[in-house]
């Protein structure tokens, strides 16, 4: 049954934009953008434009003169068309844009109607970063924290997302709620003002735990996270699904490997109040195995080289910045918790296979039979 007292796409999508410090829409919208528009927030400002090329020209002069991307509202493919000689400038000068497009009702899609912007996510490439119509409502106001992220990660650029113009009015899935909170900041090696808010954090944690993703081992600070994780006395886990062993297995501090769903996932990392990834995306599905993102109460700080995992992650804070020098600035700056720590190994749980039946059989039946299903409950 639907919760009517969840907000709606649009409610958290301007949410997201007050923010990110955005108040001010240029466009010039058509029937696809009406319901954007609808009841437009007594705190926002709409400049309306004669042109399309107008609008992400005074977008553009908004984002240099502030510091903050341009929010521009464009009408479907038409008006995405008349933008494109000036979004080809944006791009060149690195002008962080937010380019939206008002696409037709996703439900009459499938007829081909007038208004349908067809191969929406194709028509201003290459002009732009980034360029996506989310695949339902719910995914809209994720499409639009990502864009807002992407337009402002190095080198900055437009972004380009287009909206079926019914999504506005659907309510979100409650993971969304954590968007309007996101903050991503960028940086090259850290100093000292830079990097105090996660000292901060980690200090007045009382259970902190780690999440190492591929990134660590491929800048060799294995160690440095090893040294991390003994002086917080903090498990340690490896990201789901990553592609290298970030830390090494026999240590006292490996909990193991994440599970790839929403919902597991969450149970492991359950009673922790603070989770710092570090080299990883936040975090890499592929079980549909639904759930909340983060245990209740828990605070996440994602540490990526990766302007692109930045942009996209759901939840959390993160920092943009080479994962050994930040690595190597908390080992020394950190203060080592009193006490022994911990032993988080598990024991290794051993399983027989009847040789007999090896013959009758392949190897995915050998992994069923050794594997453990995973337990959702």
């Amino acid at each position: 049954m639907e919760n009517r007292s969840t907000p709606t796409v649009k409610d958290t999508v301007y949410q997201i934009l007050r923010d990110n410090g955005i108040n001010k829409v240029f466009g010039n919208p058509g029937s696809n953008e009406l319901n954007f528009l609808k009841d437009f927030p007594d705190d926002f400002e709409y400049i309306l434009c004669l042109h399309e090329g107008v609008a992400i020209g005074m977008a553009e002069g908004y984002a240099q003169a502030t510091g903050l991307p341009g929010f521009v509202n464009l009408h479907a493919a038409a008006g995405t068309g008349n933008a494109m000689g000036a979004l080809s400038n944006s791009m060149n000068s690195h002008v962080p844009l937010v380019v939206t497009a008002g696409q037709q009702a996703r439900t009459m899609l499938y007829s081909d109607p007038l208004l349908k912007n067809s191969g929406a996510g194709m028509l201003p490439l290459p002009l732009v970063k980034d360029s996506y119509e989310p695949l339902s409502a719910q995914e809209v106001p994720h499409a639009i924290s990502r864009a807002l992220h992407c337009a402002m990660s190095p080198a900055r650029g437009p972004v380009y997302v287009s909206i079926p113009y019914d999504d506005w009015d659907q309510h979100i899935a409650r993971d969304a709620l954590h968007l309007t909170t996101r903050k991503v900041v960028h940086f090259g090696a850290p100093g000292t003002d830079e990097i105090q808010p996660l000292l901060d954090a980690l200090e007045k944690a009382s259970n902190p735990v780690l999440v190492l993703g591929p990134e660590v081992d491929a800048q060799r600070c294995n160690s440095k996270a090893a040294l991390l994780a003994e002086k917080l006395h903090a498990p340690v886990w490896v990201a789901p699904s990553a592609p290298r062993c970030p830390f090494p297995t026999n240590h006292r501090c490996f909990s193991g490997i994440l599970p790839a769903g929403e919902a597991s996932l969450a149970q492991k990392l359950n009673g922790h109040d603070l989770i710092v990834v570090l080299g990883g995306p936040v975090f890499r599905y592929h079980q549909n195995d639904p759930g909340d993102i983060l245990p209740d109460g828990a605070r996440l700080i994602q540490v990526t080289g990766d302007t692109q995992e930045a942009a996209r992650a759901p939840v959390g804070d993160a920092i943009v910045a080479n994962v050994d020098a930040v690595l190597s600035c908390l080992v020394e700056r950190i203060a080592a918790r009193a006490g022994s720590c911990p032993d988080y190994r598990r024991p290794i749980q051993r399983h027989e296979v009847d040789h007999s039946q090896l013959e009758a059989c392949d190897i995915f039946d050998i992994v069923d039979a050794i594997s453990p299903s995973p337990n959702y409950s």
